[in-house]
C-alpha cells in the first residue's frame, strides 16, 4: 500500500496504543511483529483514487472547529439510496483522532458503503465543561451535517449505522441506545469492538466501577460511594445497557479473550440484556486478542462479514 500522512498518523497512533497494551499485559513483540499483526488484523487499509472519492476536513461545528472525513465508493450513483456508516474513534475519551479509524472507513467504502469518521471534544483539565453528553451532542451535530451534505450532493439516505472501537465503541452503543430518537438519520444498527457497556458495580465490581467513575468525573469516588443516589444515577446514565428495550437497534459486538482493559464481563452483560429484550445481535469472540484485537485475523474477517450482512439486511 502507499502511505500518506494520514496513513502514517493512524498507524503511529495504533502502534502507540498497542505498545501500551503490551506494556500492561507483559507481552513483548518487536515493532515489525506489531506491524505484521496490524496488517493481518486489517488496520492498514490502503486507499487510492481508483477506490473512490475521499473528502477530508469537513466542518460540522464551526465554533469548535470540529471536523469529519468522508469516503465515497467508486461508481456511486446519485439519486440512489446509499448505505451510510459513521465511525467513532477511541482513546479513553481523552485522546485519539478520526484518523485512527480511517482503515475501517476505507474497507467498508470499498464494499459499497459511504463512510465517515468524526472528531469530537475530549475530556481534559483545560476543558472541564466537556462531558460524555457533550460528545453525544456532537455526534448528533455531525450526523445532521452528513445528512445535509449527502442531500446537497444528490444522494439519498434513510438509514445510518454507528460504529466505534473502545471508548468509541462505548459512545456508539450509548448514542444508539439512548439517543436514537433524536438522530437526524434513523439508526439501522450499531457495531463495535471492545466498548465498555456498563459502568455499574453489577458488571465491573466495586473497585473497577469506582475507578472508572472517578476517571470520568475527575473526582475521587470510593467504593463506599457507589450506593449514593447521585453516583448510582451517573453510572446508570453512562451505561449503554441501561437503555436497552424491545425497540433497541440490532447490535454487532466483539471482545478479546485476553483483554484486561475492557474485560469479557462487558460482552456477557451486553449479551444478557440483548437476549432478554429479544434484540437481534451477533457476538464475535476474539479468543487470543488483547485490547488491540489483532491476534485473531480470522475473527476480523468474521466480524466484517457480519457487518456487511447487517448492511444487506437493515440497509438494503
Amino acid at each position: 500500500m502507499t502511505f500518506n500522512r494520514k496513513n502514517l498518523m493512524g498507524l503511529c497512533a495504533f502502534l502507540a496504543a498497542a505498545c501500551l497494551v503490551f506494556l500492561f499485559t507483559g507481552c513483548e513483540e518487536s515493532e515489525e511483529q506489531m506491524r505484521q499483526n496490524a496488517q493481518n488484523a486489517g488496520y492498514m487499509e490502503g486507499w487510492s483514487e481508483e477506490d473512490g472519492q475521499f473528502i477530508p476536513n469537513l466542518v460540522y461545528n464551526k465554533e469548535k472547529n470540529l471536523q469529519y472525513d468522508m469516503y465515497f465508493p467508486k461508481d456511486l450513483k446519485k439519486g440512489a439510496p446509499v448505505r451510510l456508516l459513521l465511525f467513532i474513534h477511541g482513546g479513553a475519551w481523552k485522546e485519539g483522532s478520526r484518523y485512527d479509524v480511517a482503515y475501517a472507513c476505507k474497507y467498508y467504502a470499498k464494499h459499497n458503503c459511504v463512510t465517515a469518521t468524526l472528531e469530537y471534544s475530549l475530556l481534559s483539565k483545560e476543558h472541564p465543561e466537556v462531558t460524555i453528553p457533550t460528545m453525544l451532542d456532537e455526534i448528533t451535530e455531525c450526523i445532521g451535517a452528513i445528512k445535509e451534505k449527502l442531500t446537497a450532493d444528490g444522494y439519498q439516505t434513510s438509514k445510518i449505522a454507528l460504529a466505534g472501537v473502545s471508548a468509541g465503541g462505548h459512545l456508539a452503543l450509548l448514542y444508539s441506545y439512548s439517543r436514537a430518537d433524536e438522530s437526524p438519520i434513523p439508526i439501522a444498527f450499531v457495531f463495535e469492538k471492545v466498548g465498555p457497556c456498563d459502568f455499574c458495580e453489577r458488571t465491573l465490581g466495586a473497585n473497577d466501577s469506582a475507578g472508572l467513575i472517578s476517571f470520568l468525573t475527575g473526582k475521587r469516588v470510593r467504593t463506599s460511594d457507589l450506593n449514593k443516589p447521585k453516583v448510582k444515577k451517573f453510572a446508570e446514565t453512562l451505561s449503554p445497557i441501561s437503555y436497552v428495550t424491545e425497540k433497541t437497534v440490532p447490535t454487532i459486538y466483539a471482545y478479546g479473550g485476553m483483554d484486561f482493559l475492557v474485560r469479557q464481563c462487558h460482552r456477557d452483560a451486553l449479551t444478557q440484556v440483548l437476549e432478554k429484550n429479544g434484540i437481534p445481535h451477533i457476538c464475535v469472540d476474539f479468543p487470543h486478542s488483547h485490547h488491540a484485537m489483532w491476534s485473531d485475523p480470522d475473527k476480523t474477517e468474521e466480524f466484517r462479514k457480519a457487518v456487511l450482512s447487517y448492511c444487506d439486511k437493515y440497509m438494503p
